[in-house]
């Protein structure tokens, strides 16, 4: 793996990158992690892919900018969006986790000519009848995620990633090693709770709004069947709103599959875009 930055509008944005193959696989984390998250399995997958993993705005290693009336969820897409002309990505595959699979989404819903495939990992709003981020949803992961912030220990983000993982022994401390040092900007806890107040007020904005029968690519959901943010039947019972949409329930796994199964979130991947 590789680490670079590319300056977007003003926002100085990290981003991990491998691999040189000719199809791209775009992977957008999730809410108050980092792109660290990928790190079991970009690299794999970069055998077969150029991998490219951003940090989203206001998390990691990227800056903050406030989303104005335009709201977190849209503004960060389109922050994507710039990211990807400036690392010049013409095409790609998306893979989004909890809120990269919002965002996701919504960088088709942009550049529909641009995406092939999207993968929605631990996530079902998309398919939810409202279509976007309950507030109940943000709050708890706010809760869980400022918790780790204001005590911003090695033991804390353990912790933090622990709640959401089906088995805690899971919770990576590497990766949360990293989030120490993160948290330890200036900015990262501000920067996390005006993000998730933003999304809450523009919950119900129309231009945030993901209508299923709008997504025309092939599409695959990946989630753990002990996820406590994001109940597996409610994936099950709706993915079908997607036309020709799939669905992998993982085993023995919570919030995070790419983390918790790394392999398992490789080889089915790998399968569904090499159909």
């Amino acid at each position: 793996m590789q680490v670079s930055f590319v300056d977007v509008d003003g926002i100085r944005t990290r981003y991990i990158h491998e691999g040189s193959g000719d199809d791209t696989l775009l992977l957008i984390h999730g809410y108050g992690i980092s792109a660290d998250a990928w790190a079991r399995v970009i690299d794999p997958l970069a055998v077969h892919y150029t991998v490219v993993a951003p940090d989203i705005l206001g998390h990691g290693f990227t800056d903050f900018k406030d989303p104005g009336a335009v709201g977190a969820p849209l503004f960060m897409a389109r922050h994507l969006v710039k990211f990807m002309d400036l690392v010049g990505i013409k095409r790609c595959a998306i893979a989004g986790s909890s809120l990269g699979g919002v965002l996701a989404p919504l960088i088709y819903f942009e550049r529909p000519d641009q995406v092939t495939h999207l993968i929605l990992d631990g996530i079902h709003t998309p398919v939810t009848d409202a279509g976007t981020l309950g507030a109940d949803t943000v709050r708890a992961s706010m809760a869980n995620g400022s918790k780790a912030m204001s005590n911003a220990t090695w033991r804390s983000c353990i912790d933090r990633m622990a709640n959401i993982c089906h088995d805690p022994a899971k919770s990576p401390t590497d990766i949360a090693l990293i989030q120490v040092t993160i948290y330890a900007q200036d900015d990262r806890l501000s920067s996390y709770l005006a993000i998730g107040e933003s999304i809450i007020d523009h919950a119900d904005d129309d231009a945030t709004r993901i209508r299923p029968e709008n997504i025309k690519v092939p599409t695959l959901f990946i989630c753990g069947r002990d996820d406590v943010r994001v109940p597996s039947d409610v994936v099950i019972s709706n993915h079908e709103r997607i036309v020709g949409s799939e669905v992998n329930i993982f085993d023995d796994c919570g919030h995070l599959p790419e983390i918790e199964h790394p392999q398992k979130f490789i080889d089915t991947v790998s399968a569904f875009l090499s159909k």
